[in-house]
């Protein structure tokens, strides 16, 4: 099968595969948030150095720095026991909690400008770790910033503490809440901007590149372990170029999403189909024995031949040609399968051609 520009007909194809790029920008915004611990090290320790500072136990403060920053490099360490970035988020959260209440114990109690602090640790909780995440550190705020009060003298009655940690700490709250409204819309719109790239425009299918990537992924699987298989199925659309002609390339269009829909109806759940150009469709099979390749090989051209779309005031039908190849059978490399499969989907076009002009030659 080869590259060809999309035929008139087509709508060309958009975008790149987004989830290539997925990692890399998590990782970058997982980096830059993991810097609010050392920004939050960072204002303990300068506040610490400032005369008037006073801390109660200047040593008990200067441990708490200690312990904190050794734990800050541990987290950095890729053997870290503690490895998924949600994980390690989690805990330097919950550190970051501690060490803002030991701080502010030691330089003020509630009456401490550390205090402010304890908003970082929620609003990187909202960003990366969820609502639920985001509750779960919040409430440890308010268990730590209780202890703080405690800290500070008697313990206050209920409702005057509940106004206390109302007035104090709802204003976090309310900014956890819509950091986390924020972070939920963002990543929808991400999501839907990656699937449209990975969509072609008119038919809804995986582009080439994000079958492409599929297919390479699946076919290491196998390639690896030795075992499994899977079929490819090429799909060429007939005589999409006449109808153009003839009709206007919305007739065309039209065409390509019927024939994408009747695809979409004959394959299983667990296949995969893409869009290769403007009249061409491939299909990965996993899985699939030779046998199931064909049977589901016919099944596209009986689904194809059944759809019926409207040009003009008549109803049209459109053919396929279909090639199906299977891997470890046609070759050791994915290429190879799309290979055999595009030859013998040229073979059937041609076939089908040579039946179609034998009946007409029979014709009185």
């Amino acid at each position: 099968m080869t590259e060809t520009p999309d035929k008139p007909a087509a709508e060309p194809q958009t975008g790149t595969r987004g989830t290539d790029i997925q990692p890399i920008e998590h990782a970058n915004i997982h980096t830059s948030l993991m810097r609010v611990d050392w920004l939050v090290l960072l204002a303990v320790a300068l506040y610490a150095m400032v005369p008037y500072s006073r801390p109660s136990s200047p040593r008990l403060l200067y441990v708490a720095i200690a312990l904190f920053t050794i734990l800050l490099l541990a987290l950095r360490w890729q053997k870290f026991p503690v490895r998924g970035a949600g994980a390690r988020i989690a805990l330097s959260s919950a550190a970051m909690v501690a060490f803002i209440t030991v701080a502010a114990i030691q330089t003020g109690g509630t009456q401490s400008p550390l205090i402010n602090l304890y908003l970082l640790p929620i609003v990187v909780a909202a960003m990366m770790l969820g609502a639920r995440g985001a509750t779960i550190v919040f409430a440890g705020v308010v268990l730590a910033y209780s202890s703080v009060i405690v800290g500070d003298g008697p313990f206050p009655e209920t409702p005057e503490l509940l106004a206390r940690l109302f007035g104090e700490l709802g204003p976090y709250a309310l900014v956890a809440y819509l950091t986390q409204l924020l972070a939920s819309s963002a990543i929808t719109a991400r999501r839907r901007v990656e699937e449209m790239a990975e969509r072609d425009t008119l038919t809804g299918m995986l582009n080439l590149r994000a079958f492409r990537a599929i297919l390479h992924r699946e076919h290491e699987l196998r390639s690896r372990s030795s075992r499994g298989s899977y079929g490819i199925l090429v799909v060429d659309m007939d005589q999409l170029k006449q109808l153009n002609d003839a009709h206007g390339h919305q007739a065309g269009n039209r065409a390509i999403t019927t024939v994408a829909g009747a695809i979409q109806r004959a394959i299983r759940t667990s296949d995969v189909a893409g869009r290769y150009g403007g009249d061409e469709f491939v299909l990965f099979l996993p899985e699939a024995t030779p046998e199931v390749s064909e049977t589901i090989a016919q099944r596209v051209r009986n689904n194809v031949y059944k759809s019926l779309f409207p040009v003009g005031e008549r109803l049209q039908r459109m053919t396929v040609s279909v090639g199906a190849a299977s891997y470890p059978r046609d070759g050791k490399q994915h290429e190879d399968i799309i290979g055999a499969a595009d030859l013998r989907m040229q073979r059937d076009k041609e076939l089908r051609r040579r039946n179609a002009a034998e009946t007409i030659a029979k014709l009185p």
